[in-house]
């Protein structure tokens, strides 16, 4: 692990997500992973279930946020393009390898990782700690998904272990990280933007209120996904997904 971070593997859990946020309400903030063998109630974005079999990766960070990341708004790109870093290493090819607004990873346009972020609030409404958790499909390809899926052993024709994955991903994360300035984020946006899926087309878009199509034009300096309606309008959404 990077200097100073714990690491703790689980071989069966409900979440590990769960168990970091537990950890952090306990006040213990060490930088810590959480890694499970299986997860028995995985979630992802918007409460939905995370399929968690044995064999893919599924992991979660806790840690104090720093004053450079006192907002969080770049933290969802900053993740999906230490995810994208990983993948790349692992040896996918980098033209495939696709950042989906607003945390998603996908290779071939099939989804392949998945980032759900949680934080708390301590005084004064400043952050007390943040939970990046994240989960890959490494040997499994899960079905029925609103997003079709895919793993790395589809991609590469071999099985890697979650161990091996795992690594890289924490060492990517960690000089990700270390290395954020909020100064830098007109240069997240334009390195998100050079990886992004479906810029430039027209798209279905899903929010809580309607659904509707619209032209991805990219991504503004607050995380907000910029869009041309069909009347020629634009419109930015800061929740929601987009589909094909």
């Amino acid at each position: 692990m990077p200097q100073g971070t714990n690491a703790f593997f689980i071989p069966e859990c409900d979440s590990t997500n769960t168990l970091a946020v537990e950890a952090g309400n306990k006040g213990k903030v060490v930088p810590s992973w959480f890694i499970a063998g299986k997860q028995n109630a995985g979630r992802g974005r918007r409460g939905r279930p995370w399929t968690s079999e044995t064999g893919n990766l599924f992991c979660s960070y806790l840690f104090q946020p720093s004053a450079q990341l006192s907002n969080i708004t770049p933290l969802p790109f900053i993740v999906a393009l230490a995810l994208r870093d990983t993948l790349i290493a692992l040896g996918c090819h980098p033209e495939q390898v696709k950042c989906k607004w607003p945390n998603d990873v996908l290779v071939n346009e099939q989804k392949i990782s998945g980032i759900l972020i949680e934080s708390s609030t301590a005084h004064a409404g400043n952050t007390g700690f943040i939970v990046i958790g994240i989960g890959v499909n490494l040997a499994h390809t899960p079905s029925g998904t609103q997003f079709i899926a895919t793993s790395l052993t589809d991609i590469l024709d071999k099985t890697l272990s979650p161990q091996t994955v795992f690594k890289k991903l924490a060492k990517n994360l960690a000089e990700r990280l270390q290395s954020w300035t909020q100064d830098q984020m007109s240069l997240l946006v334009e390195e998100w933007s050079a990886c992004a899926w479906g810029l430039g087309n027209r798209r279905e878009i899903r929010t809580n209120d309607a659904t509707f199509h619209a032209r991805v034009m990219g991504l503004a300096p607050d995380g907000a996904l910029k869009l041309k309606l069909d009347d020629g309008s634009s419109k930015q959404i800061y929740a929601g997904d987009v589909f094909k």
